[in-house]
């Protein structure tokens, strides 16, 4: 079992560093769809590319379909940083 936690700044950091989006573009709302903040399905690719990147596990199809929103992902790599 990992110790590891996955938070909003880890996710943030992802959008900005490897998407390109700027800190005030991300903003602090937890509740915003990737869609809201104009991310499309290569952009959400990108991310899962960065996460197994950095954190090691990847984000499965069925799973990312699921994934809606900031929160839907932070809740979704930590349960799954917990399970390693």
């Amino acid at each position: 079992m990992s110790d590891q936690t996955f938070t909003f700044d880890d996710l943030k950091d992802i959008l900005v560093n490897r998407i390109g989006m700027s800190e005030s573009e991300v903003g602090e709302d937890t509740t915003a769809t990737f869609e809201a903040l104009g991310l499309d399905s290569l952009a959400f690719l990108e991310i899962q590319l960065a996460v197994d990147q950095k954190y090691g596990f990847q984000v499965a199809d069925e799973d990312a379909e699921r994934i809606k929103t900031l929160q839907d992902a932070i809740d979704y790599m930590q349960e799954q940083m917990s399970a390693q």
